[in-house]
């Protein structure tokens, strides 16, 4: 099995703050990330992913505080329809300057040896991270019909309506009416 290396698109040139605690730089970096998707959100890999930060160095490493933008396509959890949504999280990670034998595995969040700074996996965690877990196109979605899949919002597929009782709930529909006739045959104290 081959393992395949791209280069960082969201690279940072971070040499003049090596070694130097104190020393601070602010960045903007701008560039289409793929693979980039959930099942109700994703990036399209044409439209760029943003990352307007401040690079400082500290003891331990570089410390990056700052914001991450794109605009995501994003499926409504109720209807299936799709829309944009403009995302913007917030990130706050410490970059690593010590690499060891284990890193090569996962490059997590390190300096590279070129003395540049992937912001790529930073992007990624904090969009999928930020991506809504059950979008809504409009608060008032009335969603598909359970009976013909029909989108409730565009017109009445003639399903709807209170009498209409899902068959996995068909056994329990009589007992309130059941219970409320029990409870009106009790003597009151």
């Amino acid at each position: 099995m081959s393992k395949h290396v791209t280069a960082p698109a969201l690279a940072v040139d971070v040499r003049e703050l090596l070694q130097k605690p104190g020393a601070h730089k602010h960045v903007v970096v701008r560039a289409p990330l793929d693979d980039l998707a959930t099942p109700v959100a994703w990036v399209p890999g044409d439209r760029p992913v943003t990352v307007d930060a401040e690079i400082e160095s500290v003891v331990e490493g570089l410390l990056v505080t700052g914001t991450v933008r794109a605009t995501a396509v994003v499926r409504c959890a109720r209807c299936l329809r799709e829309f944009d949504q403009e995302l913007e999280v917030e990130v706050r990670e410490l970059f690593s300057l010590e690499r060891s034998p284990a890193d090569d595995e996962d490059e997590g969040y390190a300096v590279l040896p070129d003395d540049r700074l992937p912001l790529d996996t930073m992007a990624r965690d904090a969009l999928v991270l930020g991506f809504p877990a059950a979008p809504l196109h409009d608060p008032d979605c009335q969603g598909l019909c359970p009976v013909c899949g029909a989108d409730r919002n565009t017109g009445d597929c003639g399903h709807g309506g209170p009498e209409t009782i899902d068959p996995r709930w068909a056994g329990l529909a009589g007992l309130r009416t059941t219970l409320q006739e029990e409870d009106d045959a009790r003597p009151q104290a």
